[in-house]
């Protein structure tokens, strides 16, 4: 009798959307989880603005964090990759946030790493955004984004940028992988997928990706470094039972 393998199970990830904007009257609140290094981080900031939005992505964080882990959010602790990237102390939960302009994005898994980007699409400069994409991308991305109409060329090129940061966040590496060694999808309408990977090539059959939705004018994307498929349940700050601060 034959043996039938079982499909590998697909990996849950969680994603939660963040509206900075609406949570502003709430900084106060989100400023007291925050730890002494991410308060001193907040000081530096030169726009309030910016400062503002940096404490309410870092204060939800805990908060969903905190949710996750059954925990207080001002007690838990991080530790940081040798680029940056945060994890929870002696914890295995998978966590990666995003944040631009007026929204932030977080992933969440128990068992894979993530990484997760959102990027508002902004107006090219008067050279487009392909004298960009020569510069960073990979020649397969330029020449697709390249054949796109001029009118597509904009939202693909955030495509292609999320979905980019999205790989190179789940590796904790930011802009220290060159771009330009790994090559993912263009055409927004397209699945997001990684297809080459100069840098690690076992990573194409090891990464899968997902386009989120995102409002009008912004793109975001998630990322994560498992053998099998991925599940994502796209959860809003409404769903969140927000414990009391």
């Amino acid at each position: 009798m034959s043996s039938i393998l079982a499909a590998p199970i697909p990996t849950p990830i969680d994603t939660w959307k963040i509206p900075l904007a609406a949570l502003a009257a709430q900084r106060r609140n989100f400023q007291k989880l925050l730890n002494p290094a991410e308060q001193a981080r907040a000081a530096r900031f030169v726009f309030d603005h910016d400062q503002e939005r940096f404490v309410i992505a870092r204060g939800a964080l805990r908060t969903v964090l905190g949710h996750y882990l059954s925990a207080p959010p001002a007690t838990i602790g991080f530790n940081y990759g040798p680029h940056g990237k945060p994890s929870v102390q002696e914890c295995a939960l998978e966590f990666n946030l995003s944040h631009a302009a007026d929204w932030a994005y977080l992933a969440i898994s128990k068992s894979a790493p993530v990484g997760i980007d959102v990027e508002r699409l902004r107006v090219p400069s008067r050279h487009g955004w392909l004298d960009l994409a020569r510069r960073f991308f990979s020649a397969s991305e330029v020449a697709e984004l390249t054949a796109m109409p001029p009118d597509k060329q904009t939202e693909s090129f955030f495509a292609c940028w999320t979905r980019k940061e999205a790989y190179i966040k789940l590796h904790g590496r930011g802009l220290s992988l060159p771009l330009a060694q790994f090559s993912v999808s263009t055409a927004p309408d397209s699945k997001a997928t990684l297809r080459t990977s100069e840098w690690l090539p076992g990573d194409v059959s090891h990464t899968a990706m997902h386009d989120l939705s995102a409002p009008q004018g912004y793109r975001a994307c998630v990322a994560a470094h498992t053998e099998s498929s991925i599940i994502v349940c796209q959860h809003q700050w409404a769903d969140l039972a927000l414990k009391k601060f």
